[in-house]
């Protein structure tokens, strides 16, 4: 399985691959920390017949490079990949404990919440 991470917190992103790794087996795990890099890449990737299978993403990075970060930017996200008809799949994993129904499924990453738990259960449904 190959994943692309939207997340411009360094060690966030690497808590992430770590769980990915060690609780779910998932060592493809391309990190970006914008959406347009993010999307150059998804469009790359698919093009070139190698997709990515997945996406995981933060709710609050920026849209383009050197850009200040947009709090919307992982809504904006899922809005772009449906108007372009990009299906991936969409794992929101946020330090806000929100819910969006347009997303495969919403983590709060918090000390306080076991979430990479809640990220092997959501990958185990990816996989049946």
């Amino acid at each position: 399985m190959r994943i692309l991470n939207f997340e411009d917190d360094v060690y966030k992103a690497n808590d992430i691959k770590k769980a990915l790794d060690d609780r779910c087996g998932v060592t493809d795990v391309t990190q970006v920390d914008n959406v347009e890099e993010g999307l150059e890449l998804l469009i790359q990737e698919k093009e070139a017949g190698n997709p990515f299978d997945l996406i995981i993403t933060d709710m609050h990075y920026p849209m383009r490079k050197g850009e200040e970060g947009d709090f919307d930017a992982g809504e904006k996200l899922l809005g772009i990949l449906k108007e372009r008809g990009i299906d991936t799949k969409v794992i929101i994993c946020s330090s806000l404990n929100i819910k969006i129904r347009e997303a495969y499924g919403c983590i709060w990453y918090s000390r306080i919440s076991d979430w990479e738990m809640e990220l092997l259960e959501l990958m185990n449904q990816l996989k049946k």
